[in-house]
C-alpha cells in the first residue's frame, strides 16, 4: 500500500538526512525512486503526484518538493508505463481558431509546458474559423481517446458543443467564454481591456477616436466592442468599422476610417494583426504614427515589439490563460467532479503596454 505523504520508503532506504539531498544511483534515467529521494518523500506519494487520475491528494508542500526534484534531475516518467497502468492515452486536444494568428503561440506553448511537466502531449487543431470544421476537429480527438479537451477560442455556440456534454471527456474553455456550458473557463476581461485603451488615448487628449473592430458574434470581439463603444459614448465623433480580424482587413478599415471627415486622430484595433494592417494604411495615406495618428491594438503579439513597430496595446495574457486552463483541465482529469466543484469562471487581468505608437493629439484636433 502507498504510504502518506512524507512516509519514508523502506524499499528506497528512506529520505536523506537533511540537508544532504540525494543523487541517482548511477542509472542513465533517473528512477522514480530517486524523485522521491531527492524530494524526501515516498515512491507512494510521486506516485499519486504523477498519476492525476488516482483521485488522491497530494499536499501543496509535497508537490512543491516533487516538482522541484523533477526539475533538477530533469526526470521524466515513462509514458507507455503509466497509460497501462491508468488506462489513458497521456493525450490532450487542444483546438485552437487560426493557426496563422500569432495570438496562439504564446497560449499553446504554456499549454504543452504544463502538460510536458506530468507527461502528457498535445493534440492541436485548427478550426480556421470554421464551425463545421472545428466540430470535425473534436470529432477525431474524441474518437483517439483523448483524456481531454481545451478549447481555445471556439467558433461554435453552444448547440454545436452540446454533444461533448454527454460524452463524459473533462473540457475546458480558453479565452472563451460559454456560461450556458458546464465546463470550467479562463478568460481576460475584454471589457475592461479595451476601456484601458480608450482612456490611454483620451488622457493623450485625442476626442475623435475610430475603432477598427472584428466578428461581433465571437464573444472576445463583442466584448473589445462594448469596452471601447462604453468608453466613447460621450464622444462626437467615435466611429466604428467592423472587419474580417486580419492585417489587411486592419488595413482596409483603417483607409476608410481615416477617409472620414472629420478625420481621428486616433485608432483602436480589435486584435493587433488588424493593428498592423493599421500602420501600413497610414504609410500609404501619408499620415505619421503617432504625430498625425496614434494607434492602439489588442493582444501583446511578439511583432508587435519590434524595433520601427512599437505597438501600443492590450495584453491579453495568452501564456497565462493557457497555463491555468491546463490546470483547470488536469484537476477534471484527477477526478474533480462538477457536484464537489461547480463550473468555475477565471478572469485574468488586462494591462496596457505602451510602447511608441501613441502620442498628444495633434494641435487643434
Amino acid at each position: 500500500m502507498a504510504g502518506r505523504a512524507g512516509d519514508a520508503d523502506p524499499a528506497a532506504g528512506g529520505p536523506p538526512p537533511p540537508g544532504e539531498p540525494a543523487e541517482p544511483r548511477g542509472r542513465s534515467k533517473p528512477t522514480i525512486t530517486d524523485v522521491a529521494e531527492r524530494a524526501g518523500v515516498s515512491k507512494g506519494t510521486v506516485s499519486k503526484y504523477l498519476n492525476v487520475r488516482s483521485g488522491y491528494a497530494v499536499s501543496a508542500a509535497s508537490r512543491a518538493k516533487i516538482e522541484d526534484a523533477i526539475r533538477e534531475l530533469n526526470y521524466r516518467p515513462s509514458a507507455i508505463a503509466r497509460s497501462l497502468t491508468r488506462g489513458a492515452t497521456l493525450n490532450i486536444g487542444l483546438v485552437i481558431a487560426d493557426i496563422k494568428n500569432p495570438f496562439f503561440p504564446d497560449l499553446v506553448a504554456s499549454v504543452q509546458e504544463v502538460l510536458a511537466e506530468r507527461g502528457y502531449k498535445v493534440l492541436l487543431g485548427s478550426s480556421g474559423r470554421d464551425t463545421g470544421r472545428e466540430v470535425d476537429i473534436i470529432h477525431s480527438m474524441t474518437e483517439h481517446r483523448v483524456d481531454g479537451l481545451m478549447l481555445a477560442s471556439v467558433q461554435g455556440g453552444v448547440e454545436e458543443l452540446r454533444f461533448l456534454e454527454r460524452m463524459a471527456v473533462p473540457c475546458v474553455l480558453a479565452s472563451r467564454d460559454l456560461p450556458e456550458l458546464i465546463w470550467d473557463t479562463v478568460v481576460v476581461d475584454n471589457v475592461r481591456g479595451a476601456r484601458l485603451a480608450a482612456k490611454h488615448l483620451r488622457d493623450l487628449g485625442h476626442t475623435r477616436i475610430g475603432y477598427v473592430g472584428s466578428d461581433p458574434n465571437a464573444k472576445p470581439f463583442a466584448d473589445r466592442l462594448h469596452g471601447f463603444q462604453s468608453s466613447t459614448a460621450d464622444l462626437p465623433h467615435a466611429p466604428v468599422v467592423i472587419e474580417g480580424g486580419m492585417m489587411e482587413d486592419g488595413r482596409r478599415g483603417t483607409h476608410e476610417l481615416l477617409s472620414q471627415s472629420p478625420r481621428p486622430t486616433a485608432v483602436h484595433y480589435a486584435n493587433d494583426q488588424m493593428a498592423l494592417g493599421g500602420l501600413v494604411a497610414c504609410e500609404e495615406l501619408a499620415l505619421r504614427v503617432p504625430w498625425d495618428v496614434s494607434i492602439v491594438g489588442y493582444d501583446n503579439i511578439s511583432a508587435g515589439s519590434l524595433p520601427g513597430i512599437g505597438l501600443t496595446t492590450v495584453d491579453s495574457a495568452a501564456a497565462t490563460v493557457g497555463a491555468k486552463a491546463t490546470e483547470m483541465l488536469l484537476e477534471r482529469i484527477a477526478g474533480l467532479r462538477l457536484d464537489e466543484q461547480p463550473p468555475r469562471l477565471r478572469h485574468e487581468p488586462t494591462r496596457l503596454i505602451l510602447r511608441s505608437s501613441t502620442a498628444p493629439a495633434p494641435d487643434g484636433s
